[in-house]
């Protein structure tokens, strides 16, 4: 009998699987934006955006977690495999009949007429897609994780490709469209080539699985209204042209901290779970990550935040230069958003999930009343700043819980984020000052990341030493050479 890995292995491996479909994923997407950037025109994504918006809203509000219920048992019967896929493809085929149906109204919201054969093509896709093999969903039950990589990998490949030569030809939204159309049919061809499983259909199991599943999709909605309801805003108040610019200037400002942040968090909470049982020795830390991880984003959202013009130009080109002021403050928003992850995960650990759904809620309606006052003023830039003010409420709504709730106090919070915060805000008015002496675009980034880096580094260890060299990122990275010296 074959001998089962363990479950740390398992978590190590699948994380770093994960972690590089994700990364790789991510950084087929971003070549391909540079490329059609310099194609295409800011209303053409936005009128591709704004199809996408309804496509993930009704995917979410049916989305039936059929993948779910197979992935939470340890034994499962074929009659549940096949019910699981059976229950997906109906959920796809609900989801495309109500996409065809709503279509009209969508191009009313949206003031938008080429919205309307776009989702209609995209409803076709869906359906099609909820045919894909379910075995895809068995192999991360076998461990197998390397096969979702290649799955994910070479279906954006796929895309990416389409996308880029029907983009040479067009030049306009429909390249967009036929780059996803093409994602959608890969992904449904490599699922039956990549695993031997093959469905049939069953409907036995289907009310066992909807019994289960029923709460995580009511909590999905929720979690999807409550992070999405600024782009159903800004569609709604913006033309095509500037919810393009909106749309890909919140990609590019979030994508650094966005991606490296919660890679580096993923192995946490296990981490955190095996030495519960010694409160003072998880406090602290927790303490410690909060500064090494904050030590790490905080000068990526205040980089990218001062380097936003140069890198808009550079990436994007002249033409989305108006996107500059977005990646900026979208920068920003990311960087608040992940900085009190670590006392999020505590939190988990300690079982306070319900004051976790408040920190949520408080989120959203301090983002309501702030779009409220800003929007009218500022236009869609008010959206963004309502984010950010959203964002600093929810950091101190989770600071106050965890204090009240898992024995830290303000004081040692304060200080574990103190340093990283005053020296990235330095660090980003010193590039500000330094990249203004030059004029190319790519000396601009070369100076100003290199300068960055530089007095990040600098301020940091001053501040360390000044604050008697608490544990940290920098403890962190002294203790690894002292080991590696060892």
């Amino acid at each position: 009998m074959a001998e089962l890995p363990s479950p740390k292995k398992t978590l190590i491996v699948g994380a770093l699987w994960s972690v590089g479909a994700r990364w790789a994923i991510k950084g087929i997407g971003f070549l391909n934006t540079v490329i059609m950037a310099r194609l295409l025109m800011p209303a053409d994504y936005g009128i591709v955006a704004m199809a996408m918006l309804v496509v993930t809203l009704i995917q979410a509000l049916l989305d039936f977690g059929a993948g779910t219920a197979l992935l939470r048992k340890a034994e499962v019967s074929k009659d549940e495999i096949d019910s699981a896929w059976t229950l997906r493809l109906l959920q796809s085929i609900a989801v495309a009949g109500v996409l065809i149906a709503i279509a009209p109204l969508a191009v009313h919201y949206f003031n938008e007429p080429r919205v309307l054969n776009v989702l209609w093509l995209l409803a076709v896709c869906v359906a099609l897609s909820g045919a894909g093999n379910i075995g895809m969903v068995l192999a991360l039950k076998e461990y197998k994780f390397h096969l979702e990589f290649r799955y994910n990998v070479v279906s954006k490949l796929f895309s990416v490709v389409a996308t880029v030569v029907a983009g040479y030809f067009l030049r306009d939204y429909r390249a967009l469209v036929v780059g996803l159309g093409v994602g959608y049919i890969a992904g449904l061809v490599l699922s039956y080539f990549m695993h031997p499983y093959r469905p049939r259909w069953n409907t036995k199991k289907i009310g066992e699985i909807w019994a289960v599943t029923k709460w995580l999709m009511l909590s999905g909605v929720g979690t999807f209204l409550l992070r999405n309801t600024d782009e159903f805003v800004a569609a709604r108040i913006g033309s095509t042209n500037e919810y393009g610019i909106y749309n890909v200037g919140s990609d590019l400002g979030r994508l650094p901290v966005g991606e490296l942040g919660p890679a580096m968090m993923r192995a946490f909470l296990p981490v955190l779970t095996s030495m519960q049982s010694d409160m003072q020795r998880t406090n602290e830390a927790v303490l410690k990550t909060l500064s090494a991880a904050n030590a790490i984003t905080l000068p990526m959202g205040f980089g990218v935040a001062a380097l936003s013009l140069p890198l808009v130009e550079f990436v994007l080109g002249a033409r989305w230069v108006a996107a500059a002021p977005f990646v900026a403050l979208f920068a920003l928003v990311g960087s608040i958003q992940f900085a009190m992850n670590p006392l999020n995960s505590l939190l988990i650990m300690r079982g306070h999930t319900r004051n976790q759904n408040t920190a949520v809620w408080v989120e959203f309606l301090v983002f309501l009343m702030a779009a409220f006052v800003l929007v009218p003023k500022l236009h869609l830039i008010g959206l963004v700043g309502a984010r950010l003010f959203a964002g600093l409420a929810n950091c101190l709504f989770i600071c106050v819980v965890s204090v009240r709730c898992c024995g830290l106090s303000f004081t040692a919070i304060f200080r574990a984020l103190f340093r990283s915060i005053v020296s990235a805000a330095a660090m980003g008015f010193f590039v500000l000052g330094a990249i203004a002496y030059f004029e190319a675009v790519w000396l601009k980034l070369l100076v100003g990341v290199f300068c960055g880096v530089a007095s990040y580094i600098f301020l940091l260890l001053i501040g360390w030493m000044a604050f008697r060299k608490p544990e940290g990122l920098e403890s962190t990275v002294l203790e690894y050479v002292k080991l590696k010296r060892a």
